[in-house]
């Protein structure tokens, strides 16, 4: 295997084919065998909502997460057609013909399309039945494509039954693909018929067939995938079928006997920095660079097939931003790897870029939520047609170094990785009945106590989603408390490292909990798991001055509230019942590094807990 030199620039070709796209010596061709380079981006937030890129975080009263939840609402209030036709209204508005020119400005020649099977069908009865439009959405961004001398990849962004419990699945904690025949054969009818309608157009590049399948085991993944191919194969469909890898990777699909794989390649996505790999900073990518993707080249060599990069980004700006996402861009298309970067649109509520941007364009101007549970049908209507007609703004950053010749920056300029913590430095014992463990087997933490600030050290890759690792300082009490505390700092090793106040019921990795923290950004966030092995939900708080970032937590009876100083005042983020808890819990503080390689660093200072 040779090892790929890192260069700064690359040409850049954008070839189009009369053709199917195929395969040719682990290449993607057009029918007269020459290169296609397939880079672009995903049309998130378009037929599959993620209330996150609409900056909807915990808007209405009723804790609005998911798009389940967000047509639930319409639906119970103002029924389903009626449901429906406002949903066709906010995805008019959302993409136009227009946005697609605007991807093909950054120098970008494909769209991957995230959909929801839901799109295409209502109801999940047998006999399975198309909606009687099904194909409207898909057959619009194809047209449209089509019109631009662009690609499409049909991506499933959210199968039948729901592949994970994610909420970008389309419906969080609801996993049921993997354990019911049903969704199962659903979903292979579902690309049957996809098959049936697209099966000669050269538009769509490729058929991702499930996204991000986090809920299952390899077994189970490779079964629901082979039985999908083959079915498209029997069509005698000629189009590039993608093999999804899972957060491990794609050995689980070596020595296939079963069936006879042909114009297959596989995806995996990769956000260093962000979801795994270190933190956000330059010298991050340059390891991942060096290292993380020389070992994804030299599997892709064993599997004799290109890997599509279907999600990648950099984010924030001080981690290279526009010029890393250039070298990412070319890097991949030297490797004749299709790329399509996260994601096209995403809205802020304050407006402009920020510094950690997740899409090519945002809105220039603050935005004007409605409340789903309480607004009128027309003021809904309204809002969902206000995202067709307000003002755009297209990250300079990320457009200039995606359009530039400029030469790229050697990776040898960036500076180098900092010092990490791997050992607590000190060990001091705590005072009275405090006591301290790292859950979930974290990195062993430590402390140095004095009268005025307690130093937490603390490991762990998360506290999210059904298990936890961290540091736990706590008392195990009983009956009503107060408790407040002042986060001084906390050493930046991730944006998702944690420091605040939680409330435990016991000191298992999967133990219900709710906990008030702060980020290194400053935002403070509500987060809670309802019961033991639950899925996390989150809620953000405000955004906290670091010279007084204050955290409470205060329970009466069976209820906890959680809250976090705004400006002077005491804000209240949530609440939770824990009468199902017992006579007993625990109480204390928690310290999370985000990467269980390293520790981070925690002041806390005015820590009074009253029983």
């Amino acid at each position: 295997m040779k090892k790929i030199i890192i260069y700064a620039t690359i040409s850049f070709s954008i070839l189009t084919a009369n053709g199917i796209l195929k395969l040719e010596d682990s290449k993607i061709v057009n029918e007269h065998s020459k290169p296609v380079y397939l880079k672009g981006c995903n049309l998130g937030n378009w037929l599959m909502l993620e209330m996150w890129m609409l900056d909807y975080h915990n808007f209405s009263e009723n804790g609005i997460e998911d798009q389940y939840r967000f047509i639930k609402t319409l639906e119970d209030r103002f029924g389903k057609d009626k449901a429906e036709t406002l949903m066709d209204i906010y995805r008019e508005n959302w993409i136009n013909e227009d946005d697609f020119d605007v991807v093909k400005s950054y120098g970008m020649n494909t769209i991957r399309l995230p959909f929801d099977y839901k799109i295409l069908m209502n109801s999940d009865a047998r006999p399975f039945k198309l909606k009687e439009n099904a194909w409207y959405w898909l057959d619009f961004a194809i047209k449209v494509a089509k019109s631009k001398n662009m690609y499409v990849i049909l991506d499933m962004h959210g199968a039948p039954g729901r592949q994970s419990e994610m909420d970008h699945s389309g419906r969080s904690g609801y996993n049921k693909l993997w354990t019911n025949k049903d969704y199962q054969d659903q979903m292979v009818w579902l690309w049957e018929k996809i098959s049936d309608r697209y099966i000669n157009e050269p538009v769509v590049a490729a058929y991702d067939l499930l996204n991000e399948p986090w809920g299952s085991g390899d077994k189970e993944l490779k079964k629901i995938i082979l039985r999908t191919y083959d079915a498209i194969r029997k069509k005698n469909d000629k189009h590039i079928i993608i093999f999804p890898g899972h957060r491990w990777g794609i050995d689980f699909y070596k020595e296939i006997k079963s069936s006879k794989i042909e114009n297959v390649i596989y995806t995996m996505h990769f956000y260093p920095g962000l979801f795994g790999n270190g933190v956000p900073k330059p010298y991050t990518h340059v390891d991942y660079f060096r290292n993380g993707l020389q070992d994804w080249i030299k599997k892709m060599e064993e599997f004799e097939a290109p890997l599509l990069v279907g999600e990648w980004n950099v984010v924030h700006k001080t981690a290279g931003g526009g010029e890393m996402m250039r070298r990412y861009s070319d890097f991949y298309e030297q490797l004749h790897w299709p790329a399509t970067m996260w994601s096209y649109k995403v809205l802020t509520n304050k407006g402009g870029i920020p510094e950690g941007s997740w899409g090519l364009v945002t809105n220039s101007d603050p935005l004007n939520h409605v409340d789903l549970t309480k607004a009128s049908y027309n003021e809904i209507k309204a809002w969902f047609e206000s995202f067709g007609s307000m003002k755009i703004q297209k990250d300079k950053d990320l457009f200039y170094w995606f359009t530039t010749e400029s030469e790229l920056s050697p990776l040898d300029s960036y500076p180098q990785k900092p010092a990490t913590i791997n050992v607590a430095p000190d060990q001091d014992p705590l005072p009275g009945t405090w006591k301290a463990t790292d859950i979930g087997k974290a990195l062993d933490g430590g402390q140095k106590i004095s009268n005025k600030q307690w130093f937490i050290y603390g490991g762990g890759d998360d506290i999210w989603n059904k298990k936890d690792q961290f540091r736990f300082v706590y008392q195990k009490i009983k009956g009503d408390f107060s408790f407040k505390v002042r986060v001084d700092s906390i050493r930046d090793t991730h944006p998702y490292a944690k420091a605040g106040i939680m409330v435990r019921k016991n000191l298992s990795e999967q133990s219900a909990h709710g906990l008030i923290n702060v980020f290194p950004t400053g935002i403070t966030e509500f987060g809670y798991r309802l019961e033991n092995g639950g899925t996390m939900s989150a809620e953000r708080g405000p955004e906290v001055n670091w010279k007084n970032a204050q955290l409470k937590v205060k329970k009466t009876g069976k209820v906890i509230e959680f809250f976090a100083l705004n400006n002077s005042e005491w804000r209240k983020i949530g609440d939770m019942d824990i009468t199902m808890w017992g006579k007993s819990f625990y109480v204390g503080l928690a310290t999370l590094s985000h990467d269980n390689s390293q520790l981070t660093k925690a002041q806390y200072s005015q820590i009074e807990l009253q029983k």
